[in-house]
């Protein structure tokens, strides 16, 4: 069964004008997320309110790395100024400055057992610092260029190094040596994790591939690959039943290591993504991106348990309370969750739907069996063949990721020919089916003027008959009407005699009109009459 995650809530996490969030931190204790950003600065945000935490945590370059002391009382971060500063969280000052390193602190990392800190830097090396003492304890070399990534084991026994020189490398906590380099990379390491057992180790590249390895023999056992371009971060599920990937494409990924299947595949962020990991019991995925955002994700089966057990517990009348998966989520995460609940619909944007059939991707599983010792070969014989048969295997290995990788290409090539054949498809029928709109809205238009013409030619017909059922009604015979028009046509001949009789006996009555005219002095006289002398 596919995972639906829904979108919940985005903090804006960086202000600088190029640049995003680089690295983020969850403490499920205190209730805070932290995310270190290309300003230069470290925000916080309490989860039980969704606010911001007013504090000024800063570096003098971008911040890469942060993490949280075991305790959580204390934050750790590095960045760009080759720095490592260790802040208090009860009053929000730096405790500490370590200037150890030579170039960028990458990434940090913390040794329980031991309270110790890693660090990783762009300088090719790992430091290792006591919080006790705060002072260096050892360096380890052994990369040959940048290392991007750094993870201790469960157990505290272990440390792994993802590095630019294509390599992973394990290191061992006790003697501070290299226990065994793991070179099936084609491109940079960009991300290595630990399982929640400490028996698998991921680690993922720029190509695109993620690696399981089994920690106990050094060898991989399992390849995934996919069309995506660079994979920056990688978590596990605290069963490790779940990996959770982020990379360049914005696509949130998680791989069901189970079943060998992509559970679930949806576009989270509209830049590549810096750092994802699961948190509160694997019910929310915290992300971050360059697209300057942090991001949080529920999965659907928290929201329906905690949503439908309020349901029924508010019709039987009983005090609300929120099962186990439920509680260990922060009040702002539900509350946001409850919103998204409300606003869900089948083309919600606040689900997101997987779509994993556009995925071209592969999940294989290599058994690969140990050989057994000789007796007769020596100890160190031995030691020594075995290495050399483990290189072999990883070259074969590597020739099949590379037959794969290239499969893969040709299958997304393959695919997208398909989509923009749908695409253009699509286009078309929209243009076919607009044609038929425009040519339904003409036929109407026609109608309606052919409508109108006829209502027009209606009226006209029934005025013409108004007209004529008049006269037939008024005038009984078209004698009659002759009779009375004679008889209108004498009384206005009779009017117009009386008229000029009148007006010529009126002026030969002792009146003369005057004509006007102009005076010397140029004045006008209007027209007038007057007595005959």
């Amino acid at each position: 069964m596919n995972q639906t995650w829904h979108y919940v809530h985005t903090f804006n996490g960086d202000s600088s004008w190029f640049g995003g969030v680089r690295s983020i931190a969850v403490n499920p204790t205190h209730q805070i997320i932290a995310c270190g950003s290309d300003d230069n600065t470290i925000r916080l945000w309490n989860l039980s309110d969704g606010k911001p935490i007013t504090c000024q945590l800063e570096h003098t370059k971008s911040v890469r790395s942060i993490i949280f002391t075991p305790k959580g009382n204390g934050l750790i971060s590095g960045g760009d100024d080759a720095t490592i500063k260790i802040w208090d969280l009860r009053t929000f000052q730096e405790l500490v400055t370590l200037n150890n390193h030579s170039k960028s602190v990458t990434a940090l990392a913390i040794i329980p057992r031991d309270n110790l800190i890693v660090s990783a830097s762009d300088d090719n090396t790992l430091k290792i610092f006591s919080l006790k003492d705060i002072k260096e304890i050892a360096t380890l070399k052994g990369h040959s260029s940048y290392i991007q990534s750094v993870a201790v084991s469960p157990d505290s026994k272990l440390t792994a190094s993802g590095s630019c020189d294509n390599t992973v490398k394990l290191w061992s906590n006790d003697t501070y040596e290299e226990v065994i380099s793991l070179s099936a990379h084609p491109k940079d390491v960009r991300m290595v994790t630990f399982s929640p057992d400490g028996k698998t180790l991921a680690s993922s590249d720029d190509e695109g591939s993620i690696i399981l390895w089994d920690v106990q023999n050094g060898v991989s056992k399992c390849t995934i690959q996919s069309d995506s371009s660079s994979v920056r971060s990688l978590s596990f599920s605290s069963d490790g039943q779940f990996l959770v990937s982020g990379g360049d494409d914005g696509y949130i990924r998680i791989w069901d290591l189970m079943r060998g299947i992509l559970a679930s595949s949806f576009h989270a962020h509209s830049a590549g993504i810096s750092s994802v990991a699961f948190s509160y019991n694997n019910q929310t995925i915290i992300s971050s991106s360059w697209d300057k955002t942090v991001k949080i994700w529920v999965i659907e089966t928290a929201i329906s348990k905690f949503f439908n057990l309020s349901f029924f517990e508010g019709m039987l009348g009983k005090k609300q309370t929120e099962t186990k998966s439920a509680s260990s989520l922060p009040n702002f995460i539900l509350q946001q969750a409850r919103e998204a609940k409300k606003n869900l619909a089948p083309a919600s944007t606040s689900s997101i739907s997987t779509s994993i059939e556009s995925d071209a991707y592969s999940f294989r599983w290599e058994n690969t069996k140990i050989p057994v010792r000789d007796p007769q070969i020596s100890l160190e014989d031995w030691h020594r063949w075995l290495k050399e048969w483990k290189r072999k295997e990883e070259e074969r290995k590597k020739e099949q990721r590379a037959k794969e990788r290239l499969r893969l290409r040709e299958e997304r090539l393959k695919l997208e020919k398909q989509r923009a054949k749908e695409r253009l498809r699509l286009q078309e029928e929209r243009l076919k089916l607009e044609k038929q709109r425009e040519e339904r809205l003409r036929k109407e238009q026609k109608l309606r003027e052919e409508k109108l013409k006829q209502e027009q030619q209606r009226q006209q017909q029934k005025l013409k008959q108004k007209t004529t059922d008049f006269w037939s009604n008024s005038s009984p015979s078209s004698s009659a009407r002759k009779t009375w028009q004679e008889k209108s046509s004498q009384t206005n001949r009779y009017k117009t005699s009386n008229f000029w009789n009148s007006s010529s006996s009126s002026s030969s009555g002792g009146k003369i009109r005057v004509q006007g005219y102009h005076r010397k002095n140029g004045t006008y006289v209007k027209p007038y009459y007057r007595k005959k002398n």
